[in-house]
């Protein structure tokens, strides 16, 4: 920032009535100079989600099919298998990461 426009924004600042009185040219070198101190940087990268927002939940439909067994022995087995959520008391739903860990041991 110069020293032209930190006086600018100091006198604005001390007297707000002066926003009036501004030229375009320095309407718009205010404007920027603000928008970059408020906005944040384009280069800043988003935080990651937790693991347990990146994680997706199945419904015991979509868990069949992906592990290739009927509901009905997913319910059965709910409570053995490691990558089951329990959200409600009638709510069940799985872990795709947990199911595909779970998988993977189960093979070698």
């Amino acid at each position: 920032m110069s020293a032209e426009l930190g006086d600018l924004l100091r006198a604005l600042l001390a007297d707000p009535a002066k926003l009036e009185t501004l030229t375009p040219e320095q309407h718009q070198a205010v404007v920027v100079s603000l928008r970059a101190a408020v906005a944040p940087p384009a280069e800043a990268a988003p935080a990651a989600a937790p693991a347990w927002a990146r994680d997706d939940l199945l419904t015991v439909e979509e868990a069949a099919a992906t592990l290739r067994v009927s509901p009905r022995w997913l319910y059965r087995h709910a409570k053995t298998l490691p990558f089951t959520r329990k959200l409600s008391p009638k709510v069940l739903r799985f872990s795709r990461t947990g199911m595909v860990r779970w998988l993977a041991s189960r093979r070698t």
